[in-house]
Order: C-alpha cells, then structure tokens, then sequence
C-alpha cells in the first residue's frame, strides 16, 4: 500500500471515528428531548363538573370521548364511566419512554394503562403519536377487527397480525377513529376484508411509492406499514382516508381525514378536532 493510499485510509477512519459519536449523541438529544415536545396532553384549561346533561362538546373537552363513545355509555346507564374517564384525563399515569428499535424508534408508554377503550366497533381506526423515530413523531395505526382484537402492521421485520386492542391504552396517548355517517356493515366489510387480504403481509415502509399507489393484493412486491394498511383497507371499498393525497399515507393523514369522526382520544388536546369540525 502507497504512502498516498494508507493517507486516505486513516482520513476515512477518522472521519468515521469522528462522525459516528457525533451521529448517536444527535440521535439520543433528538429521541430524548425533540420527540418530547409534543408529547402527552393533559389539559391546560379549567376541570368542570360534569352532569348527564353536559352537551357533547363540554365532555369531549373534559373526557375525550367523542359523541358515539357518549351515546353508548349514557345508554348503557354506566355515566360513571364518563367521569372516570374524566379523572385519567386530567391526572394521566406517569409515561416512559421505551425502546422499540434501540434508541433508533422508542413508545412513550404509561407505567399503568389509562382510560378504557369505551367503544371498539369493527373498522374503527386506532392510532397513536407515541411511536417516535430520531426525533420524529410518526406514531402507529391499526384496525379493529373485533371489539377485543386489532389488526397491524407494527414492525420492520414483522408480517402483519392481530393483537389485543386493549394494548392501545398502554400508550401515553391514542385516538379511536370512525367513518363518519356509515352503518356497521360497513366497518364490519372492512375488517373482513382486512382479515382474508391484508393479514400475514410483510411490512414495506415504501409502500404506495413505487408503482401505483394501491396495487393488486397478489403483485410481487405488495407490502404494508400501519397506517398504510389502513388506507389500503378503506379505499377497496372507495373511502380515500389520505387527507392530502400524497403517496405517503401517514398517521396525520389518518387523523385529519375529513371522512372520520373522533370516537375517543386520550392524551390529544381535544381543541384541535372541534376546531377542525368547526
């Protein structure tokens, strides 16, 4: 080896000696500090007392629980609920931020579960913002295929399977997702459908870039990522839930959709979803 050569070598040996510390020390102030800015809401505005009259907004306010999670707890005569789900919203347990991948994705996780899942149809949307990669917030999605069981595509290296939704509530925050103005047939076709084409699928984090952006369930290179799946899942039956069209199909496009309604969130500031109604 030439002088000039064994030169280069050492150069790029120390490049690389200089840059990887630099590379995990970024990586670790951006999982630890960034990713958190945005974390778990708790509410910054006064708590009320809540009373079976409270209309739709003032409990949604105090609670997160949207109008079809209200109706089936007033009519199931259990308005305790309601105000338990009061007390975790603005006293929430103590979150910690977990390894999923490394230090390269981690949860936010809470040390006890929050609020129970108050009403799980199937083709409700699950999602939740506590999945954060170097920094980025993307979170994770899934489809309820019972009112126990959720269907997702949850990591590189994994096909998609099915879970116990009540693992959701293990998360620092989430929302419970509903097509809007639709019967129970529908939801119930889409988990259907999700179960008999979209389980045991490997996970792609590409998919819907290459080619067109909802291929053939049989093509080759047919793959998922979580809120791709769900995506994938409602268009088959003509509901485009990427709210901005684009071909990443992501968490907040999910959420933002103007063909869905809030059936429950927890740990989400409740303000951003009137306002987006209004």
């Amino acid at each position: 080896m030439t002088l000039e050569r064994m030169k280069r070598w050492q150069k790029i040996v120390l490049c690389i000696l200089c840059v990887t510390p630099l590379t995990v020390l970024a990586n670790y102030m951006l999982q630890r500090f960034w990713a958190h800015r945005d974390g778990q809401f708790v509410p910054d505005y006064p708590r009320v007392e809540l009373t079976e009259s409270s209309d739709y907004d003032t409990i949604f306010l105090q609670t997160g629980l949207g109008r079809p999670a209200v109706d089936k707890l007033l009519a199931d005569g259990n308005f305790q609920a309601i105000l338990d789900a009061q007390d975790l919203f603005f006293n929430p347990p103590k979150g910690e931020c977990t390894a999923l991948l490394g230090w390269f994705t981690r949860e936010d996780m809470l040390e006890t579960p929050g609020p129970f899942l108050a009403d799980i149809q199937p083709g409700d949307i699950l999602i939740t913002l506590s999945t954060h990669t170097i920094g980025w917030r993307h979170g994770h999605a899934g489809i309820a295929v019972e009112p126990d069981t959720t269907l997702e595509c949850a990591v590189w290296g994994a096909d998609s399977a099915c879970f116990p939704a009540q693992e959701w509530t293990d998360y620092t925050n989430y929302a419970v997702l509903r097509l809007k103005d639709s019967p129970p047939e529908t939801g119930q076709k889409v988990a259907d459908y999700g179960l008999s084409t979209l389980l045991g699928v490997p996970y792609h984090l590409t998919s819907g870039f290459i080619g067109p952006k909802a291929p053939d369930p049989e093509a080759w290179q047919f793959g998922l990522h979580c809120s791709y799946l769900v995506w994938y899942a409602y268009q088959h039956f003509g509901y485009d839930l990427d709210s901005d069209g684009g071909r990443l199909v992501s968490t907040y496009d999910l959420i933002h959709s103007d063909l869905v309604e809030v059936v429950q969130i927890y740990g989400m500031d409740p303000r951003q979803f009137l306002k987006e109604e209004g």
